[in-house]
C-alpha cells in the first residue's frame, strides 16, 4: 500500500486463475508469519502448510518456496538479505539462502539411508536448510546482535541462550533467571549492550547479556492483570515434537491424547484404576472409630474432576521495543497477548549495584483500547526532532457485539510525548497518515474465508502453548503439563477428610486392629500362664496374621540364644 494515499499497490488477491502464486496462496492457509527485510525488497512468510516463501515486496512475484521440517516460531533476515532464519516448535534454528537449491535424488537417497542408520538423529531438513543451534523445548523468540556475531535465542524452559553466529554450537553465555517461559527479547539500539526479556514472569528483565549478570527488573504484572480480557483452560496435552494442538479445542481438550502422548495416558489411565481397586479392598472394612464425616471437614482446596475447567488469565509479553521520545528520552513499549492495553515505561538508569533495582510502579503508562491487541509495530523516526509512531493492530471483533465489529477500527496511530504519555494521533501528525489508515481498517472484507478457517484462526493459541506449569485456580501448589497422569487424577479426586487419601486411612486402620490385637494378648497373659489368643479372621482382618509374625519369630529367637547360653 502507499503511505500517503493508501492505494493498494499490489495484492494477492489480484492473482489471476492462471497463476502458479495463487494456488500457492489458496493452499498455503492462514500467514502464521511473515518478515521483510531491511531494504524493502523481499517479503519472507509461512502458512500453515510449512512452506517458506519468498516475495519481491516490487510487483509481489514469488521467487521460491520450500517445505519447513517443523512450523516456525518466528523468521527474520540477516542485514545482507542473503540468509533467512528460522525458529521452530522442536527447539531448532535453521538458516536458508535466499537462493533456494533443491536437493538432487542422489542427495535425497542419501538422506534416507543416514536416517535408517541413526534413526535417533534429529529430524533431517528437506530443504537444504543448515542447522545454527537447537534447544531441547519450543523457541519463542530469537535476535541477532547489532554486528551479528551473536544469536540470542529464548525457550519455553526460561533459558535465554547467547551463542555464537553462524556457529552456534559455541555458546558464549546464558542469561538465567526467569521462573517462567520467555517469549520476547529487544536489544535497544541506544544501548546495544542491553538486553530486555520477558514471558511468564511478572516483571521485565533487563541483562547485560555478554556476561549474563541482571541488570534490573521491572514489575509489570500489576499493570498488565486489570487490561486482560482473553482467557484460556490451561492443562492439555502436547504433541511430542513440541507443537500444540493449535486450533480451538485440541484433542486433548476433547478427551482425547495427543498422538505422541497416548499410550502414556493409557498406562497411566490403568495404573489409577488398579490402584483405586486395590484402595477399595483395602477399606472394605470400616472401623467405626475410623470414621469421618467427609462432608464437614472435606479438604477445600480439593479439586472436583466433574466440574467443568475454569479458563485462567495468563500474563504472557507479546512484544518488546524502546522508542526515542522528542526530547531524546527512551521508553520502553511492550504488549501481553490477549491484553487491550499497550504500556510504556521510562528506560531506567540502571547502576553496577549488586542487586539489580526495580523500576516503580506509577512510572508506568498505558492506554487501553477496549479490544486486545494483536501486535504493534514502531515506526522508525525520521529525525531526533520527529515524534515517534506505532501502529497498533486489534482484534476489533473480540466480544459479543459483532454489529460493531465491522465498524470498530483495526488499526490505529498512537505516539509518545516526552512524558511517557501514549495517546492516539490526531489533527496534523495524523494527516499524512489518514488514507492510509481508513484502507487498513476498511478491507477486512476484501479478504475470502471459509468458516474452516475462521474456526481454526486462533489468535491466542500462545496462552495454551507457552505456560509449562499449570496454575491450579485454588492457589495451590503447581503441577507440570502433561505429567502425573492417573497418579496426579487420584491425587486429586481421592482427597479425604483431615487430606488423608484412602490408602492412609486402610493403613491406619490396619494399625489400630494390631494394636487391639497386642492389648488383648498382653491383658490374657496377666490372668492366665497361656492366655486366649484371637483366632485369625475374629476382627475381620487378615492382615493381623501377617504382621504378628514378624514379632513371634523375634520372640522365638530371643528364646533360643536364652537356652544356648545356658547350656554352654
Amino acid at each position: 500500500m502507499a503511505i500517503r494515499t493508501g492505494e493498494t499497490l499490489h495484492s494477492t488477491l489480484q492473482f489471476t486463475s492462471e497463476q502458479q502464486e495463487r494456488d500457492a496462496i489458496i493452499k498455503s492457509g492462514l500467514i502464521r508469519c511473515a518478515v521483510v527485510d531491511e531494504t524493502f525488497t523481499y517479503l519472507a512468510e509461512v502458512g500453515e502448510d510449512k512452506q517458506l516463501k519468498l516475495w519481491e515486496v516490487d510487483g509481489l512475484k514469488l521467487v521460491n518456496s520450500r517445505e519447513l521440517p517443523k512450523k516456525p516460531t518466528s523468521i527474520m533476515f540477516t542485514r545482507d538479505s542473503q540468509t533467512i532464519l528460522v525458529s521452530d516448535k522442536f527447539g531448532d534454528v535453521f538458516s536458508y539462502p535466499l537462493v533456494y537449491t533443491p536437493f538432487t535424488a542422489s542427495e535425497l537417497e542419501e538422506q534416507k539411508e543416514a536416517k535408517e542408520k541413526d534413526p535417533f538423529a534429529s529430524h533431517t531438513n528437506p530443504s537444504n536448510g543448515s542447522l545454527i543451534l537447537g534447544h531441547v523445548s519450543p523457541l519463542n523468540a530469537m535476535l541477532l546482535s547489532p554486528d551479528e556475531k551473536f544469536i540470542i535465542t529464548a525457550d519455553r524452559d526460561e533459558h535465554i541462550r547467547v551463542s555464537w553466529y553462524p556457529q552456534g554450537f559455541n555458546i558464549e553465555m546464558y542469561c538465567l533467571g526467569h521462573l517462567k517461559f520467555v517469549s520476547a527479547l529487544h536489544i535497544p539500539s541506544s544501548d546495544t549492550k542491553t538486553l530486555i526479556s520477558g514471558g511468564g514472569d511478572p516483571v521485565l528483565k533487563l541483562w547485560d547479556w555478554m556476561t549474563g549478570q541482571e541488570k534490573g527488573d521491572l514489575p509489570v504484572a500489576d499493570a498488565i492483570e486489570p487490561f486482560i480480557v482473553v482467557k484460556k483452560v490451561l492443562g492439555r496435552h502436547q504433541g511430542a515434537d513440541g507443537e500444540d494442538n493449535e486450533g480451538g479445542a485440541s484433542a486433548a481438550g476433547e478427551g482425547g491424547l495427543s498422538k505422541g502422548k497416548k499410550g502414556k495416558g493409557k498406562r497411566g489411565k490403568g495404573q489409577a484404576q488398579r490402584q483405586k481397586t486395590k484402595q477399595q479392598a483395602e477399606g472394605e472394612e470400616e472401623d467405626t472409630s475410623m470414621t469421618v464425616d467427609e462432608s464437614v471437614s472435606a479438604d477445600p482446596g480439593a479439586v472436583d474432576e466433574d466440574a467443568s475447567p475454569v479458563p485462567q488469565k495468563v500474563l504472557a509479553i507479546r512484544r518488546i521495543e524502546t522508542l526515542t521520545a522528542e526530547n531524546a528520552a527512551t521508553f520502553i513499549l511492550f504488549s501481553a497477548i490477549g491484553s487491550t492495553a499497550l504500556f510504556s515505561a521510562p528506560y531506567p538508569s540502571l547502576s553496577s549495584s549488586a542487586s539489580p533495582p526495580s523500576l516503580p510502579l506509577p512510572e508506568l503508562q498505558h492506554i487501553d483500547f477496549t479490544k486486545p491487541i494483536i501486535d504493534f509495530v514502531v515506526v522508525p523516526s525520521a529525525s531526533s526532532s520527529s515524534y515517534p509512531l506505532v501502529f497498533v493492530i486489534l482484534d476489533s471483533f473480540w466480544g459479543d457485539n459483532e454489529s460493531t465489529a465491522e465498524t470498530s477500527p483495526r488499526v490505529r496511530l498512537v505516539t509518545v510525548s516526552s512524558s511517557g504519555k501514549l495517546a492516539e494521533v490526531d489533527g496534523e501528525r495524523r494527516q499524512p497518515y489518514a488514507s492510509l489508515l481508513e484502507k487498513l481498517n476498511g478491507c477486512a472484507t476484501d479478504v475470502p474465508a471459509s468458516e474452516k478457517d475462521l474456526r481454526s484462526l486462533d489468535l491466542y493459541s500462545e496462552l495454551v502453548s507457552l505456560p509449562k506449569y499449570v496454575e491450579k485456580p485454588s492457589g495451590s501448589e503447581a503441577a507440570p503439563r502433561g505429567e502425573g497422569g492417573g497418579e496426579e487424577k487420584q491425587r486429586r479426586g481421592q482427597q479425604a477428610a483431615g487430606g488423608l487419601t484412602k490408602r492412609k486411612l486402610g493403613r491406619l486402620r490396619r494399625t489400630t486392629k494390631v494394636e487391639e490385637a497386642k492389648q488383648k494378648v498382653g491383658g490374657s497373659s496377666a490372668h492366665s500362664e497361656v492366655g486366649d489368643l484371637p483366632e485369625p479372621g475374629d476382627d475381620g482382618d487378615e492382615d493381623d496374621d501377617v504382621e504378628e509374625e514378624p514379632e513371634s519369630k523375634r520372640a522365638r529367637s530371643g528364646t533360643q540364644v536364652a537356652e544356648e547360653h545356658a547350656e554352654s
